[in-house]
């Protein structure tokens, strides 16, 4: 199962930050194709010389780059050509404002086409509605996160969770139309 961690300025800015995250993966025998290092666009801006190397070097070795919270921070789109990213979170702010009869989907239609062009796949924060995620399906967002699926949880609670729904996660059709859902928000 991908494991999707969040990764702040301040772990993006050490020196070792590649070495470190290899060291980790080795010691725990953990596949790197599995890891999805979600980064907010303000990395880029606050580590400019080193971002697009880190990220390369990173993406090299299989590890998927995620933005996390597009659109709520500098959105510089020319990034978005020259950084090794996999993906576009929508942050849930976005999401939020599709309402119950599935109106209101003009900011996250727009960012999905936009990550499209750019080859991107796209995962949508907070979804807390039927409405919002029948809006997300029909644009064909590949991934949800939100309340509708799980409320944040420990690992101890993630376990029992996958234990107590175990079909549904031994199951490729778990989630209906949503191939990834993110349970540890």
């Amino acid at each position: 199962m991908p494991v999707s961690v969040n990764l702040s300025c301040r772990q993006f800015s050490q020196a070792k930050l590649v070495e470190s995250i290899h060291h980790i993966l080795d010691e725990t025998n953990f596949s790197p194709k599995d890891l999805r290092l979600e980064i907010t666009e303000s990395v880029f801006f606050e580590h400019q010389e080193r971002a697009v190397e880190t990220l390369n070097d990173l993406r090299d070795s299989g590890i998927e780059i995620n933005i996390d919270d597009f659109g709520t921070g500098y959105s510089n789109l020319g990034y978005l050509q020259k950084l090794p990213v996999s993906a576009l979170k929508i942050d849930r702010t976005f999401v939020s404002m599709i309402d119950a009869d599935g109106n209101n989907d003009d900011i996250v239609r727009a960012i999905i086409t936009l990550a499209r062009n750019f080859g991107l796949k796209v995962v949508a924060e907070g979804i807390e509605t039927d409405a919002q995620l029948n809006v997300l399906r029909s644009l064909e967002c590949e991934g949800g996160q939100g309340y509708l699926f799980a409320a944040p949880m420990s690992i101890d609670k993630l376990v029992e969770f996958m234990a107590e729904n175990e079909p549904a996660f031994a199951s490729p059709s778990a989630f209906e139309n949503v191939p990834e859902a993110s349970l540890i928000q």
